[in-house]
């Protein structure tokens, strides 16, 4: 058996590196020693790609996905016919303590052939290894880096209607849609999800709650129309420009039930309630931010003070798992 290590430290945190080596169709980009791999990388499945070191003609690999530990481990093994040699990938990412990875980037061959082909492994593939760990490294740091936008409304300066209440207008230029909010809202957040409305642009949409009545459809009520009656949320938009106006809950045992959601941002005074926490904040990815970008995102909810969050707030998950006891104790 040989072992061939290399290692190297990365200013950015396991989760980026990992969404950087998880993404394989995007190894032409980066890659100098595999600048093509593709497959799923689940375990189990084999991946087809090409390997490409120093002084050696580039050559085919199939090798079989065999452990995956999310954001901290990733190995592969490739098998000759007969068992003759062997090869064993693999990558580890350790968490280092102040934010960066040290990745450990090594690879065990086994079998007859091993010792034959160890100069070889030894000098040019070692090589091509150092350039995929400095490159892995460029890669890493430079999303840790990226910027996100996040929403129009971060960064606002904060105030607030000195009665709560507030009209708001869809974007149509002529015949807006126009409701009234009688009530302040609450809950102020960023939403995630793929579900609500987003500005163009923007990574996020803007929700906040009143209490059910407390909004009224003042004008071109005809305009509204249901995004998905199937929907618990029953969100109504503009049919013209798409943009939400109101969301109503007519189940009444839905956690939410007795609410309506309305996305301030709309509003047509001016007035911007403080940003609370940002929800949903991975589903991003599911709506097409690739997973590379979310270390950018989290870095931008950051600086801007913003609490982020994989569901909701855990002041409303707390009541939401209290909703489902109530619920239970109704039934029993």
């Amino acid at each position: 058996m040989r072992l061939l290590e290399t290692e190297i430290v990365i200013d950015a945190p396991p989760q980026t590196v990992w969404a950087v080596l998880d993404d394989i169709e995007r190894y032409p980009e980066w890659n100098p020693a595999l600048p093509a791999l593709h497959g799923r990388t689940t375990v189990g499945q084999k991946v087809t790609g090409t390997l490409r070191q120093p002084n050696v003609p580039e050559r085919e690999v199939t090798p079989t996905i065999t452990r995956i530990v999310g954001a901290r481990e990733l190995r592969w093994l490739s098998q000759a016919p007969g068992d003759v040699f062997s090869a064993e990938h693999i990558f580890i990412l350790e968490p280092n303590g102040d934010g960066g990875t040290r990745v450990r980037h090594n690879e065990i061959f086994d079998g007859p052939m091993a010792d034959e082909r160890w100069p070889s492994i030894d000098t040019n593939l070692r090589t091509a290894y150092h350039g995929l760990n400095h490159a892995l490294k460029a890669r890493a740091e430079a999303l840790r880096d990226g910027t996100a936008a996040l929403h129009p409304a971060v960064g606002r300066a904060v105030s607030a209607s000195p009665s709560g209440t507030f009209t708001a207008r869809c974007r149509c230029a002529s015949e807006p849609v126009e409701i009234e909010v009688n009530q302040a809202v609450a809950h102020n957040h960023l939403c995630g999800c793929s579900k609500c409305w987003k500005p163009a642009g923007a990574a996020f949409a803007q929700i906040a709650v009143v209490p059910a009545g407390s909004v009224s459809v003042v004008a071109q009520r005809d305009k509204l129309e249901a995004v998905d009656a199937t929907q618990k949320i029953e969100r109504q938009r503009c049919k013209s420009c798409g943009v939400h106006m109101v969301g109503t809950v007519s189940d009444p045992d839905h956690h939410f039930y007795g609410l309506e959601f309305v996305h301030p941002e709309r509003a047509t005074d001016g007035f911007q309630p403080k940003i609370e926490f940002a929800a949903f904040v991975s589903s991003l990815v599911e709506t097409g931010t690739p997973a590379t970008g979310m270390a950018g995102v989290r870095a931008a909810l950051g600086q801007a003070a913003i609490p982020a969050y994989d569901a909701f707030s855990p002041e409303l998950m707390d009541i939401i798992a209290w909703h489902k006891v109530k619920l239970a104790k109704a039934d029993a």
